[in-house]
């Protein structure tokens, strides 16, 4: 296992997300496991037929004594997924940390990650498959060898594997990681050397909680969130904030920022420092709160004598034609 601290704080933060996984993983193996004990085959019906099996539908026999007959070739297919679960439900905590190497594509890395540990719900789904005759081995073979999130349904993304990603803060281009965060997928970023000032705003979406942190103990909100989450600790400077979408319906509700760097003026792998002070304007975007006009609430309705609310509701039956109705 890692020994990094900060990635013993992530895993400690994902342990709900990490026990969902696994315990559909484990789930799917035991489905597995029953599905090929309750199996005798045509092979073996006809050997306890005897005599009667050159007159018998052996493989009749087996479906109305066991429920379910395989073929060799169906067996081994369901085999092949055993096996796929029984590798991903005896993985370490290590298949959930992967690292990013330097210049690479941080959306690449990160989707190979999931669709590795998608297989379980590849090797659930051919086990399905198999057991309903409706396996197509021109379509379906490759579901042993990865499933993209692209191929996971609503049941998958709610048991979505969790990630710890290392990534140096140059590559850190979360923006490009959008139409994955889905779901309960939760990414948590440990972030080496410097970033631009706030890579994650881009992802603050209203169901999405992103945070941009300096000290890993900011990971503990993600274990008490069910849903998208994708967090990211630095080392260096960068934008501190938190977006929680349980707070409020508006964007300043749901936004916190405990701190805004000032514009940077130099370039960082390519992002130029235009595009650097883009991220912190759009930071400063959704923290703003509506305001009411500087002119006094009596501007805004009819002239004349009296409670400014009353004018507004004699205006407002007058405009309707609803006054004379009463």
């Amino acid at each position: 296992m890692p020994s990094d601290a900060r990635v013993q704080l992530a895993l400690h933060a994902l342990r709900h997300r990490l026990a969902a996984y696994r315990s559909y993983t484990a789930a799917a193996r035991e489905r597995v496991r029953t599905l090929l004990a309750s199996d005798g085959g045509a092979d073996r019906a006809r050997l306890e037929l005897g005599p009667f099996g050159a007159r018998i539908d052996a493989t009749r026999f087996a479906e109305l004594r066991h429920g379910v007959v395989l073929d060799s070739l169906s067996r081994a297919r369901l085999e092949r997924a055993a096996a796929v679960l029984a590798e991903l439900d005896g993985a370490s905590d290590e298949m959930f940390v992967v690292d990013v190497p330097a210049g690479d594509s941080l959306r690449v890395v990160v989707a190979h990650a999931l669709a590795r540990a998608g297989r379980a719900f590849g090797a659930a789904a051919v086990a399905e498959l198999v057991r309903g005759a409706r396996y197509e081995p021109e379509r379906h073979d490759r579901l042993l060898e990865t499933c993209p999130v692209e191929w996971w349904g609503t049941s998958e993304r709610d048991h979505a594997p969790p990630l710890i990603v290392t990534v140096q803060g140059a590559d850190l281009r979360a923006g490009s990681l959008a139409e994955l965060l889905d779901g309960s997928l939760q990414l948590i970023f440990l972030v080496r050397g410097p970033s631009t000032p706030a890579p994650l705003v881009r992802l603050a979406t209203p169901g999405v909680l992103v945070v941009q942190a300096r000290d890993a103990t900011a990971l503990d909100v993600v274990s008490d969130f069910d849903g998208p989450a994708v967090v990211a600790v630095f080392e260096q400077e960068a934008a501190v904030f938190t977006h929680l979408p349980t707070t409020g319906s508006a964007p300043w509700q749901r936004l916190t920022v405990a701190h805004r760097p000032v514009a940077p003026k130099k370039s960082v792998a390519g992002v130029s420092p235009r595009q650097q002070a883009e991220e912190l304007m759009l930071l400063d975007a959704l923290k703003e709160r509506p305001a009411l006009p500087d002119a006094p609430v009596e501007a805004l309705v009819p002239s004349g004598t009296g409670d400014p609310a009353d004018r507004l509701t004699a205006w407002l039956l007058a405009a309707s034609g609803l006054a004379n109705d009463s």
